[in-house]
Order: structure tokens, then C-alpha cells, then sequence
């Protein structure tokens, strides 16, 4: 038996769930890019990030099942990276980041309308996450922007983000 109040969200927590999952994946996709670039920093970047997008996955099915509510994977679309520099890359990654943001404010909408507290004391780690995830992003692609072109544009970008990664294994 759901919780209370929380039977009018299972869908949309669903989708939510599933969005980390879809987050997660076109994170993999975006680090085999950079593998095959030759972009190691860049690389562990972006598989930190799938890993971070797989625990939220993770943190959502745990709510759905604490609340008792039923948990639904979807098939996964393959990811597509459309970019051929990086910087395409990580702008493709922040554009997906605002989306995954105007899910979950969304969602907290939806709860808020239909009275469920616990979901929306429970989304509202998600609001914190995506303005985190936003703003990392969004200087990275200032960094980015930054640097340029050169002879060792590529290097130093990797440099930056190399320096990202590893504050974020800490």
C-alpha cells in the first residue's frame, strides 16, 4: 500500500527515474567520444558524471519502492553525440542538463499541486543537484569558450576538465 499521497506521482517519478537512466547512458556515449579523441580527461569527466547520473537513477528507485509505488524501466534510445569537436560535446551535455532540470521542476509542480509532500521534500534534492549540475557545466562551456583556438586547444581543455574530474573523485 503507497504511501500517502503519493500514488498520483508514480508516472512521473517513473519518468524521472528513467531520465537519469537516459542521463547516465548519453554520459557512456559522451566519454567513448572523448576515449576515441584521445581525451582522457575529458573521459574520466564524463564517466564520473554517468556515475552520478546512475546513483540518482539508483536514489529514485529506492523512493519508488520505500513508498511503495511501482518501479518502470523503459527501453533505452541509443545516444547520440552530434558533435565533432569537444567543445559540441559539452555543450550537448549542458543542453541535456537543463532538460533533466525542466523535468524536475516540472515534477515538483505536479506534487505540489496534488498535495504529496514526501515527493516534494524528496525532489527538492533534485532541484539542488541540477542548479549544480547546471553551473559546472555552464563554466565549463565558458571555460571552453575561453581557451579558444590553437595549436593545443585540445590540450588544454583536457588539462581543465582533467582538474574538474579529479576534484569531483574527492
Amino acid at each position: 500500500m503507497a504511501v500517502t499521497g503519493t500514488e498520483p506521482m508514480a508516472a512521473t517519478l517513473n519518468k524521472l527515474m528513467n531520465g537519469e537512466l537516459e542521463a547516465a547512458h548519453m554520459y557512456f556515449q559522451a566519454a567513448a567520444w572523448c576515449a576515441q579523441a584521445q581525451l582522457p580527461g575529458c573521459t574520466r569527466f564524463f564517466m564520473h558524471h554517468a556515475d552520478e547520473e546512475m546513483a540518482h537513477m539508483r536514489k529514485v528507485l529506492q523512493y519508488l519502492i520505500d513508498v511503495d509505488l511501482p518501479a518502470q524501466f523503459e527501453e533505452l534510445a541509443e545516444p547520440q553525440i552530434d558533435a565533432n569537436e569537444i567543445e559540441g560535446v559539452f555543450h550537448a551535455a549542458f543542453a541535456h542538463e537543463q532538460l533533466v532540470t525542466r523535468r524536475y521542476f516540472a515534477a515538483v509542480k505536479e506534487a505540489e499541486a496534488a498535495g504529496d509532500l514526501s515527493t516534494v521534500d524528496f525532489l527538492n534534492y533534485f532541484v539542488a543537484e541540477q542548479r549544480e549540475e547546471e553551473m559546472l557545466l555552464r563554466q565549463l562551456v565558458a571555460r571552453l569558450d575561453l581557451i579558444g583556438e590553437g595549436p593545443h586547444k585540445l590540450m588544454h581543455i583536457d588539462n581543465e576538465v582533467a582538474k574538474l574530474a579529479a576534484a569531483a573523485d574527492h
